[in-house]
């Protein structure tokens, strides 16, 4: 009996094992309770088989048992027809029965686990493992969304010579609101003349200026249109350097181009570009390239987090923060257009203050990059616009304004506020010029 009580003993130690096991592995499995329950009765079953050989020990009599009993091994240790055969022949009778009952319990308890195999192990499927490209297309993601509310605007003007009505710049913009209220930059449209807007299915619209925040370079259009696509903007408190971000918009007339990059610095301040206003920017190195002004700057969420503005070098744009265009487009609807017309005196360029560090870094790019140590730097001359038709061009400095020496763009709208020609100074190519201008 002590070797059938040890059997059962390691029958249950091992059920015990592999209920502690089973119980383990699958505490985060919605199925444990199933599991638990199918272990617990293969230790019922186990036990009642060890509980076996005792009650067929005490009911099955020896003459029963001779016939199971092999005849060598009693012959072996014992003459024939010794009376001690029939102790031997029980001892072997119940040797016989530890092992059946033991090994069916085995047989049994494996049978079972066999059986719940498939509950206890997930199965993997190929058709539930995603494909590589639904796992890295994000950006795809993120532009298929909000492609549709992006616009292309080319602003329309009179040629000097022939006075026929043509395009003389262009810039992007999005739909903010359904009824048609387009938000881009002030500089692409701050002349106030009437503009051409292409939405992302073909459609072409004449559209009107009818806000403009030169302060802030944002600038609202309204096209006669319903049902149009929208973007969020979302504020930028969140926002942290390192994320992802793609910039949209039309550069070079191109429709519907994009370009990603991270988020270089949240809160570039203006003062750090040399900018007049109390503004701070979004850099990215996603490259924004002319004509992706007024275009958005947008997170992988597809929520709008900036306005395209201005590209210093590669690798260093700069977008207006959506909080900025948010509290814009609060004020400006409540203004009317007359009180925003009187703000639209401009010279038609898009200009960056001179800063020590950004003097350093342009010259350390272009040697041929004068030596100066302040003034406003002109990178972009609208067609038609004053300062094109006085001469000024992509590349020049502005280093005085009358008799006032500039030092940043802020002295240049100072000088816009007398609204009379303008007498600038400027270094071209190294050479030092003067130019009328009249705003």
């Amino acid at each position: 009996m002590l070797k059938v009580v040890g059997a059962c003993n390691l029958g249950l130690a091992g059920c015990l094992l592999l209920r502690y096991f089973c119980i383990a592995k699958t505490t985060q499995d919605r199925l444990c309770g199933s599991v638990r329950s199918t272990v617990t009765t293969m230790m019922r079953n186990t036990a009642n088989f060890c509980r076996l050989p005792s009650l067929l020990c005490r009911s099955v009599p020896a003459v029963s048992l001779r016939t199971q009993v092999s005849s060598e091994l009693a012959h072996k240790f014992v003459h024939p027809g010794s009376s001690q055969l029939s102790s031997l022949q029980l001892c072997a009778g119940r040797n016989r029965i530890n092992r059946y009952a033991v090994g069916a319990g085995a047989l049994f308890s494996a049978y079972l686990l066999w059986k719940q195999r498939a509950m206890w192990l997930p199965i993997a499927s190929a058709s539930t493992i995603p494909p590589p490209s639904s796992r890295f297309n994000f950006i795809a993601d993120a532009v298929e969304k909000t492609a549709p509310a992006v616009v292309y605007i080319e602003i329309l003007g009179r040629h000097p010579f022939t006075q026929q009505q043509i395009a003389v710049s262009n810039g992007s913009g999005f739909v903010v609101r359904p009824d048609g209220l387009i938000l881009t930059n002030a500089h692409v449209v701050a002349d106030g003349r009437l503009v051409t807007v292409k939405l992302h299915d073909g459609r072409q619209f004449t559209g009107k200026v009818e806000a403009v925040d030169r302060r802030s370079d944002l600038a609202t259009v309204r096209i006669p249109a319903k049902g149009l696509p929208t973007l969020p903007l979302t504020r930028t408190d969140q926002l942290r350097p390192g994320e992802w971000v793609v910039a949209m918009g039309s550069p070079l007339a191109l429709n519907n181009t994009i370009t990603a990059g991270v988020v270089s610095s949240v809160h570039r301040s203006s003062k750090e570009l040399g900018i007049h206003n109390e503004m701070d920017y979004i850099q990215t190195d996603a490259a924004i390239n002319f004509g992706n002004s007024g275009g958005p700057l947008i997170n992988l969420d597809g929520n709008v987090i900036g306005i395209n503005t201005m590209k210093v070098t590669a690798g260093i744009s700069f977008a207006i923060p959506a909080d900025y265009a948010l509290d814009f487009l609060e004020l400006a609807s409540k203004k009317s257009q007359e009180e925003t017309s009187a703000d639209r005196w401009y010279l038609g360029i898009t200009m960056l203050t001179l800063t020590p560090s950004l003097i350093l870094e342009l010259q350390q790019r272009d040697p041929m990059f004068p030596h100066v140590s302040n003034g406003v730097l002109i990178w972009r001359v609208m067609l038609g616009s004053p300062a094109n038709l006085a001469g000024l061009q992509p590349g020049d400095i502005i280093v005085k304004i009358g008799n006032t020496e500039v030092k940043s763009s802020q002295d240049v709208y100072k000088a816009l506020e007398v609204w009379k020609p303008l007498d600038i100074e400027v270094i071209h190519r190294g050479t030092r010029k003067k130019l009328k201008v009249q705003p």
